[in-house]
């Protein structure tokens, strides 16, 4: 019922369906390839993207189980990867004080 009324009211314009449905499959790209490094006891991945001309990435804490997104970027790979280590620091620092 839902699914027929988006569909049939919020889903008309076929460019607006379409736009959706790319952000769906990216996700679901993004989703598969997670999943993937998962599996492969990821450690990190880093990009430029071309769009904006900055350095992206992420990085895997397998310990934590946990994932660090820098997606805001930064002009060189060197100030990306400084910034991870500096920020992955202060969580350390930050648990390490709550333990107490």
């Amino acid at each position: 019922m839902l699914f027929n009324l988006v569909d049939k009211y919020l889903m008309r314009p076929k460019r607006l369906r379409e736009a959706i449905e790319a952000v769906v499959r990216e996700n679901d790209e993004l989703l598969r390839m997670l999943k993937e490094y998962e599996d492969e006891d990821p450690t990190n991945l880093t990009w430029l993207d071309e769009e904006s001309g900055l350095w992206k990435g992420w990085s895997y804490n397998p310990e934590k189980k946990r994932y660090y997104f820098d997606d805001i970027g930064n002009e060189s790979i060197m100030g990306l990867w400084d910034d991870k280590f500096l920020n992955q620091s202060d969580e350390d620092q930050y648990g390490m004080l709550t333990e107490l």
